[in-house]
Formats: structure tokens, sequence, C-alpha cells
């Protein structure tokens, strides 16, 4: 059967039940814009390739489980279904100006009093009138502080902790949209007339790991385009604060955005550049995670030697490693679990070459002791661990661990628990190897549909 096409004439003329779809646009209701494509055949893995998102997240924005209002992602679904840009406010357009309604006045002017307590009374009843924007207040533009201090910065930081927090419990979608809003107000303290000199370079390095956060968040949703543009960011304020390690972990992020995307000599490029930036700092936490990534670009490529070389290089320098002196976004590294987690994924990629097969076992016992010491932390690295533990036994063609840690896996991985693509993305390779692995049972099967279903994008 042929696949579907756009007919770009669809966003002009057609409705959605009785509401017309460049009404639906206008208000960025893109449930009723991808519902009216599934009920035309559109599948939402065929809308996933066109616009570049997650088949499990449309799913979700079509049953209004999730509402899309980041710029990138609009202008990512006009693109790939033939949408008139100004037909979602992302042009000039004054139609699409009267189809959201009036501008609200907020402030401006006196209120009528008896026609918005009408308008009260019928929310408070469960009929929202159609114009009550204009009893809404109207956005503040916030012009920058006459000073910023130390508490300023302090703020600053432990903002970005927090949603670093929610990264690692809960993955990207938990805190991407949340962190990107906050940026506006924490760029708005660097134009500040009056900053002291050494608030200035604090609150620079601060700001740059705003940046490096949400790349990060960023990326773990598949979203690399945006990920580079906000650590290429945060390599920049950097290099202004001289925050060297800073900067090695921003380098570091860009390998793993190669990594993921299969491009090993790239990532080992990244790789190499941090390098020169930890060691300049005497930042041994950034050197030991740089080398451990390099271990694995080089079992993508199957360089034994080196990714022996590479991880002996990294157990030295986490072995010389200050917990009290390391930099707050190299510090998951100092977890107990973490270098089995990692070596597990070195030893899982290495073993993908026939003549390294031997590292199988060494992957396995690495996943295990992982998985055992960071049961009780939980989080985005607990799964991953669970997941390696899953592959490692799926190439061994232990059928039983797979299935049971796969299926484990999947129940930490439920959407309203944890919202990355990195996730879903992993769960798919364990599929792929299970499939080439092992014998395809009822159990494995229905596993495996249900990976499928998660998509590539989960926030």
């Amino acid at each position: 059967m042929a696949a579907p096409e756009i007919d770009p004439q669809w966003w002009s003329t057609a409705s959605c039940g009785e509401v017309p779809l460049r009404s639906s646009l206008a208000r960025h209701d893109m449930a009723a814009v991808f519902g009216f494509l599934h009920r035309r055949g559109f599948s939402w893995v065929y809308l996933s390739a066109l616009t570049r998102i997650g088949a499990g997240r449309i799913s979700e924005i079509a049953s209004r489980q999730r509402v899309v209002c980041d710029y990138d992602v609009l202008d990512r679904i006009a693109e790939g279904l033939k949408i008139p840009r100004h037909y979602m406010g992302l042009g000039r357009d004054h139609v699409a100006t009267a189809l959201r309604g009036p501008a609200p006045h907020g402030d401006r002017g006196e209120l009528d009093t008896q026609e918005m307590l009408g308008a009260v009374a019928a929310i408070a009843v469960g009929a929202i009138p159609a114009d009550t924007a204009r009893w809404l207040p109207t956005p503040e533009s916030l012009p920058p502080p006459k000073r910023v201090t130390a508490n300023d910065v302090a703020t600053l930081r432990a903002v970005t902790a927090l949603h670093r927090r929610l990264d690692a419990e809960l993955g990207g979608g938990a805190c991407l949209y949340s962190a990107r809003g906050y940026i506006g107000l924490a760029s708005r303290l660097m134009s500040a007339p009056r900053i002291p000199r050494e608030v200035g370079i604090e609150l620079t390095a601060a700001l740059a790991d705003l940046h490096n956060l949400i790349g990060w968040s960023a990326h773990d949703l598949d979203l690399h385009d945006l990920a580079r543009r906000h650590l290429v960011k945060s390599l920049v304020l950097g290099r202004r604060a001289n925050a060297f390690p800073l900067m090695a972990n921003v380098l570091y992020r860009l390998g793993r955005i190669s990594l993921h995307q299969r491009d090993p000599r790239g990532a080992l490029q990244m790789f190499g550049l941090g390098q020169m930036l930890a060691q300049q700092a005497r930042c041994t936490v950034s050197s030991a995670v740089l080398h451990a990534n390099m271990a694995w670009a080089y079992a993508m490529l199957g360089q034994e030697a080196n990714v022996r070389d590479s991880m002996r290089r990294a157990a030295t320098e986490l072995a010389a490693a200050d917990p009290d002196t390391a930099p707050e976004w190299c510090r998951f590294a100092l977890a107990e679990a973490d270098p089995h987690g990692m070596s597990a994924l070195v030893y899982i990629e290495l073993a993908q070459h026939e003549q390294c097969r031997g590292y199988l076992d060494k992957a396995a016992g690495h996943a295990r002791e992982a998985v055992r010491l960071r049961s009780s932390e939980g989080g985005r690295s607990y799964v991953f661990d669970v997941i390696s533990l899953a592959t490692a036994s799926a190439l061994m063609g232990d059928l039983d661990d797979a299935l049971m840690f796969g299926t484990r896996a999947c129940e930490l991985a439920r959407p309203e628990s944890m919202s990355s693509a990195r996730v879903a993305d992993r769960l798919q390779g364990f599929w792929r190897t299970a499939q080439r692995a092992l014998p395809l049972g009822d159990g494995l099967t229905a596993l495996g549909r249900h990976i499928e279903g998660l998509g590539g994008e989960t926030a």
C-alpha cells in the first residue's frame, strides 16, 4: 500500500469536527492536526518520520496528554507537514492573529467589572468564554536589574542544580522547558549596568553551566541540534570565564552526542579537545570521564588495545580524584556504581566485534555490579544499567535473563516515571540485539512490540 501524502489544501480548507484546521493551527492545537491525519491513514511512525518527533510523543500529543509550545518543535511540524508557517503564527499573518482571538489588554485602562464577573461565573460552572484572553494580564517584559550580587549568582546555581537533579532522576523531559524558560531571566542579569568584576566572572560561569545543563537535557530528548546550540553557547561563556573544567565537560557532552549518532571519530575529536582543557585545569575527574568515553568510541571502532589503554587511564585518574573539589557537573562519575556502568557499556560495544566476543563475561559482570550498587538510587542511570544487563544477557544467549531485565527496564521507562528519548533508544538497541541473538518466543516478541511502541522521543 502506498504511503499517504499530505494535501497542502487541507490546511486552508479542511476541518476537524466542526473546527477549521486553520483555526486549530493558529491555536497550536496539534492534537486536532495529528488526529485529522491519523484518520486519513497516517501512522504515528510515519508522522514521526515527517516531523522528526518521536512516534510516542506524537501519540501523546494526539491524545492531549501533552501540548506543543516549543518554537523549534512547531517549526519542525510546519516543515514536515507542509503547513504554511504563518498559519501557525511562525511568521506575519493578520488572519492567524484574528483566529487566535482578541489581544489581551492586561492592566491597561479600566476593567468592566460586571462583564468580568459574568466571565468568572461562566468559568466557575465549566464554560470558558471565547474572549477570556482580554481579562488576562499581559506578560511583563522585565528590564535588567540595576545591580547584580553574589546572591543572584547563588540563585542561578541553585536553579541549575535543581534542574540537574530532575534530569538525572526523571529524564530531560522533566526539566528542559523549565530550564529554557529560566535562561531569559538569567541572561538579563548579564545586562545589568553595574556588575563587580568577580561577580561578573562567577555569573558568566553559572550561566554557562545552565546552558550546559539545557544542552544535555535536549540531547536526552534526541533534540540534538538544540543540544549543540546550547552546548556551544556554554563553551563560549565558559571561555570568557576561563572555566576550563566546565569547558572540558561541554566537550565531553558534544562528544557523547556524536557517540549517540554512531560517529566515534567525531566523538574522539571532541574528547581529545576536552582532555586538553581538563589537563590544563588539573581536573582529574573530568579527565577520567573523558578517558572512559574515549574507550567507548574505540570500542565502536573495534580497537581493543586503545580500549584497554583508555580504561586504564580512566581508572588511574579517578583514583586520584578529590571528591571535595570535583565540579558539580561531573560528580556523577564519583558514584561507586558509575565505573561499572560505563565499563559495561564499553565492553558490550567491544563484544559486538567478532574477534572481541570474549569481553561478554566482563560486560555482564560490570552490568550486574552497577545494577546492584545503583538499585537504591534509581534514576536514568539505573535504567541504563538494567538495559546493559539485558543486552549482555541477550548477547550471551541467556533468554530468561534478557527477558527479565528487558521487562524490568520497560517498567522503569514508563513515560509517567521517565521522560528520556535516550532510554527509549537504548531499549530499541537491546531489542535489535535480542532479535539477532535469541529465539523469538511469545514473551520476547511481546516485549519487542512494547519497545517499538515507545518511539524515539518521550518528552
